[in-house]
């Protein structure tokens, strides 16, 4: 694999978001499955004596309580939401499969399971959990998914070549831009839509430490900042959200805030990462 291509944002024709909107805000709902006995995303890290149980069981309360929550809240705030969907989800939880499908998000794949990450994989074995994912996530929902991000960020050399021999048409696995733009490679391209490290609950609040409403005020500024130049230049914010997380009660009330600060900011377009691709996709001068 390569490294993206450089160019400085000033010298990039101006892109303008449809109606006018100067910011396309992605909420990114991230709906995992971790192996039980494994460790993983840990709100009391020295809490790791096998069986680990207190952080196992602090994610899978996202699972139980957390994400039924949000549905409500995205709901009712009339919000879209792309969910990353690891494939054993299908599986293991369906009632989750069943309700997305209720409430209109759209599904990302995002690997098979959240313990397992791919930069460990040889090829055959990578080519065997893209297919393995795509497919029951296709079987569950009725629909391929057109975009992926990688558990863990954790990639091979062949990962985006492999993702786009499956169908895979975007990747969020990029946080270095608040615009898309063509990754190439050999066999053809994805479009590398930003995602974040940032404004994601887990920077925040486990590595930063907010209180919910630091949290809610660093989203918004976030968005604040890329609303003021998307003034001149369409800009694309992603929110990185994980139930076992904004779906606890102490920070529920605070990420509800954030959202209506930016749902009620005039020009922000709302949308999911399927619908950024077709408007990027579409437009003439994206497409060299």
């Amino acid at each position: 694999m390569q490294s993206p291509s450089f160019q400085a944002i000033t010298q990039r024709p101006v892109s303008k978001l449809p109606n006018n909107a100067r910011v396309a805000v992605w909420v990114v709902m991230n709906v995992e499955h971790f192996t039980f006995g494994k460790l993983g995303t840990a709100i009391q890290p020295h809490l790791n004596s096998y069986p680990e149980i207190a952080n196992y069981g602090w994610r899978d309360y996202g699972n139980r309580i957390g994400i039924w929550r949000l549905f409500d809240l995205f709901a009712e705030l009339e919000i879209p939401v792309t969910a990353a969907v690891n494939g054993e989800i299908c599986k293991l939880y369906p009632e989750i499969i069943e309700a997305i499908q209720k409430y209109g998000w759209e599904v990302m794949a995002h690997g098979i399971n959240n313990s397992t990450g791919h930069s460990d994989m040889d090829r055959d074995t990578e080519i065997e959990i893209i297919d393995r994912t795509l497919t029951l996530l296709e079987k569950a929902t009725g629909k391929s998914p057109k975009g992926w991000l990688t558990p863990g960020f954790s990639i091979t050399q062949s990962t985006f070549e492999l993702l786009y021999s499956a169908g895979i048409v975007y990747t969020a696995d990029w946080v270095n831009d608040d615009q898309p733009y063509w990754y190439p490679l050999p066999n053809g391209r994805l479009l590398a839509i930003p995602y974040t490290i940032e404004a994601n609950d887990i920077t925040l609040c486990l590595s930063n430490g907010f209180s919910g409403p630091e949290f809610a005020q660093a989203i918004e500024d976030q968005f604040d900042q890329l609303w003021e130049e998307g003034e001149k230049q369409g800009r694309v914010m992603a929110i990185g959200l994980h139930p076992f997380i904004v779906g606890q009660p102490l920070r529920f009330k605070y990420l509800k805030q954030c959202l209506l600060h930016i749902k009620n900011k005039p020009n922000t377009w709302l949308t999911t990462g399927e619908s950024i691709y077709e408007w990027f996709n579409g437009n003439t001068e994206n497409r060299e």
